[in-house]
């Protein structure tokens, strides 16, 4: 498929609207390998901010013997003795993870999405990082169901760790590329103006990334010419929105589905992270904010959605 490149991007950045620095980092453990993998990812952005790190755990309750307002769980099950022991594991992680880093550590007892959710309304965090989950023969069809209600409700970022890595492909922590996803709309300028600022604070090269979704050229209309007209036009749309937003970076459009294009694209990069909008208010890649959950779960790296 036809496509497109702009000369080797500018990684400087003069004007309009910046990304808020993090300054409170929630990073939530399990414990697992998935977070073990993703921690060296939480410390560099926590040195590069100079942010603290909120270490929480969530501990799930047994099934109640008895519902309603007269909950009573088993007598094994003491949460006092558990979050102690699970206190004291969270202590030994962050000594082994985040040196040079303020770490505080947090258990509480019930529903991960829900916990996540309180803690960053009651302790003003400004960035969510997990690692993603799913099992087996599935893993590439599914998002861990925590994850993906962190990511429907949260107000504010959410750092992912990669759903879907290639062996022959792994992400640096501090990121030496990172793609821009956007859509033509105005509100999407702040993506690519949010990995711009990022991109100068890591000394990393970026690459704008637009997919014109694949329904947009029908059947009778998909003679090449037609094809190179409908691209010429998305290709000036986004370099009007490069002179708004004041950048200048590699460019990629192509006819084809958001996740496919952008872990493709990242794949060839050997791109370290890729950020995406994700609020409503900025309308999440506008026509692709269906793709969401698609995006991060093809993503052979992390991703950062606004």
């Amino acid at each position: 498929m036809a496509s497109f490149k702009w000369s080797e991007p500018c990684t400087c950045f003069d004007g309009g609207r910046t990304m808020t620095k993090f300054h409170k980092i929630l990073f939530p453990v399990d414990f697992s390998e998935r977070s073990h993998a993703a921690a060296p990812f939480v410390l560099d952005m926590a040195l590069r901010y100079k942010a603290s790190v909120a270490l929480l755990h969530a501990v799930h309750p047994p099934p109640p013997m008895y519902g309603g307002m007269n909950t009573i769980y088993p007598e094994a099950f003491d949460f006092t003795e558990i979050r102690t022991v699970m206190l004291g594991d969270l202590e030994k992680f962050a000594a082994a993870e985040f040196p040079r880093v303020e770490v505080s550590c947090a258990v509480d007892l019930g529903d991960a999405a829900c916990i996540i959710k309180d803690y960053v309304t009651q302790h003003g965090i400004d960035l969510i990082a997990m690692p993603t989950h799913g099992y087996g023969m599935f893993r590439r069809a599914l998002l861990g169901s925590v994850t993906a209600k962190v990511l429907h409700d949260s107000k504010i970022p959410v750092w992912t760790s990669a759903h879907a890595p290639e062996q022959s492909h792994r992400a640096h922590p501090q990121p030496r590329r990172i793609l821009a996803c956007v859509d033509l709309k105005p509100s999407c300028r702040w993506t690519l103006e949010v990995a711009v600022q990022m991109a100068r604070d890591t000394g990393a090269k970026v690459t704008a990334v637009h997919a014109l979704a694949e329904g947009v050229v029908v059947p009778e209309m998909a003679d090449n010419q037609l094809q190179e007209m409908l691209l010429e036009a998305a290709r000036a749309e986004l370099a009007a929105m490069q002179l708004g937003a004041g950048t200048d970076v590699e460019a990629v459009v192509q006819v084809e589905t958001p996740a496919r294009l952008i872990r493709a694209v990242a794949l060839e990069k050997r791109a370290d992270l890729i950020v995406i909008g994700r609020e409503s208010e900025r309308g999440f890649l506008g026509a692709l904010r269906a793709n969401a959950n698609a995006i991060i779960r093809e993503a052979p790296c992390p991703v950062l959605s606004l």
